[in-house]
């Protein structure tokens, strides 16, 4: 009795991980090497991610691979992680132009500079991922005059420029990703059709094991006490 029961509380334990395991990634998004959902629209591209080493990552042709933090589907909002650690070497790269996404916070014009010297004005702080020995790598606002010691190496708009108080590197590495409309409502509907298949299954799989338990609980008591009245008679017949 005491196995079963304590089967009952492991397939439990394994039917809930499953579900929330599958529930982590789900569309737009899907794993790469895994089946994709009943209905997955196959035209849909820029949504694959990569899971490996226990790492989720998505891929960006105009940079490379950026680690995914964590998805919000309510809000349609991922973070995003850069394993170089040096989000503005994401910003002066990363064009989303063709991909389903931008960023999610307001943007402005950033022109980037490389100098020469150390600029010690306040307007100027370098970037210490992107400078080297020899140059230094500053964020200013385009209306600033360039020193005859700096080049412009590219104007983008961006979320932030460099601020040294800023030691997160996903910090501005937030998107958010744009569906037809009449696509997110029929996919919502199917994904919440299919949680509710899922919580259904999980839901009578449940039932049947607990009332498994339960008619093992009664034959186990039944035996029990046929064995009791078994034995009460025996010590009749032996007193007599």
């Amino acid at each position: 009795m005491n196995s079963l029961f304590f089967l009952t509380l492991f397939l439990f334990f394994i039917f809930q991980t499953s579900a929330t395991c599958n529930d982590d990634i789900h569309y737009p998004f899907h794993i790469k090497g895994q089946q994709k959902q009943q209905g997955y629209d196959t035209t849909l591209s820029g949504f694959e991610l990569l899971h490996k080493d226990n790492i989720t990552t998505i891929h960006f042709p105009s940079y490379g691979d950026l680690v995914v933090k964590s998805i919000s589907y309510d809000t349609k909002k991922i973070d995003l992680l850069d394993p170089k650690n040096c989000v503005h070497r994401v910003f002066l790269n990363l064009n989303l132009t063709h991909t389903p996404f931008q960023y999610y916070y307001v943007l402005k014009n950033f022109t980037y500079l490389n100098c020469s010297t150390t600029l010690l004005h306040t307007n100027f702080t370098e970037i210490p991922c992107l400078s080297g020995s020899s140059y230094h790598v500053y964020t200013v606002d385009p209306e600033v005059h360039i020193p005859t010691s700096c080049k412009e190496v590219k104007t983008v708009a961006i979320p932030f420029k460099y601020s040294p108080y800023i030691s997160d590197n996903s910090l501005g590495l937030r998107l958010t990703w744009n569906l037809r409309e009449s696509e997110e409502s029929n996919e919502g509907n199917k994904t919440k059709d299919s949680h509710i298949a899922r919580y259904t299954v999980i839901g009578l799989s449940i039932c049947l094991l607990v009332m498994a338990t339960l008619v093992s609980i009664k034959v186990h008591l039944s035996t029990r006490n046929f064995h009791k009245k078994e034995e009460q008679l025996l010590h009749r017949v032996a007193d007599f």
